[in-house]
């Protein structure tokens, strides 16, 4: 069984040679699809940190900073690899997170909601509505049967697979399917904690990788 450590480490791994793969080697297709595990890891990730968090407002506060650290880098290597550029996968977790937050706010908070949702959509977020809906679906699912932990799993499966297939099918991107893959290691997380990376470790790293891919990048141009 997987601890929330495991799943949050095997993400960034995951996300650091989908990197790889775009801004170094070319748009190399074996390392994008290990990418496609990435997002749906750290969506669910996003849930348990949802629920478990002291502060809600400061876990929203610590993605945002993070995201905007991020936008240099993303922008520079896109422009740099002539790959269109989209807000990063942060922007879309932090609407989500706000769509999570609405979400226990009762019925007037339910008419903001599909606004909130369709936020990354119009901003042109990685992952878009899609990303957005995948994170209410992993946290209704955990909801629903919380106490029945194979209806979860069969739940959660069948909301990866219908984002990630639709995304698929709207970026006429055949790899993003492969994205469903996630489901084997969100089966086998156990909900336990583990031995945690720092607690800043992941909000540092994340920009902190893609300027050393940058600097790379100019070495090599």
């Amino acid at each position: 069984m997987l601890s929330s450590a495991t799943i949050q480490l095997i993400a960034i791994i995951s996300m650091t040679i989908d990197h790889v793969g775009l801004f170094l080697l070319g748009d190399f297709v074996p390392f994008r699809i290990v990418g496609r595990l990435a997002f749906p890891l750290f969506a669910l990730m996003l849930v348990e940190g949802f629920k478990y968090t002291s502060s809600r407002q400061k876990y929203f506060l610590r993605i945002v900073v993070t995201a905007f650290a991020a936008v240099l880098p993303t922008f520079i290597l896109s422009t740099m690899t002539k790959n269109e550029y989209s807000h990063n996968a942060l922007f879309t977790l932090a609407f989500s997170l706000l769509a999570l937050m609405l979400a226990e706010k009762g019925r007037i908070a339910l008419i903001a909601l599909p606004m909130v949702v369709l936020l990354p959509g119009v901003l042109n977020c990685e992952y878009g509505v899609h990303g957005a809906l995948m994170v209410l679906g992993f946290y209704y699912a955990d909801r629903l049967f919380v106490k029945n932990r194979i209806l979860r799993i069969a739940s959660q499966a069948v909301v990866l697979a219908f984002m990630m297939f639709s995304l698929a099918l709207y970026n006429s991107w055949g790899i993003l399917c492969l994205g469903v893959l996630a489901i084997i290691p969100i089966a086998l997380y156990s909900g336990k904690k583990g031995k945690r990376l720092p607690r800043l470790f992941g909000y540092i790293y994340y920009p902190a990788h893609l300027f050393v891919i940058l600097l790379i990048k100019l070495f090599l141009y």
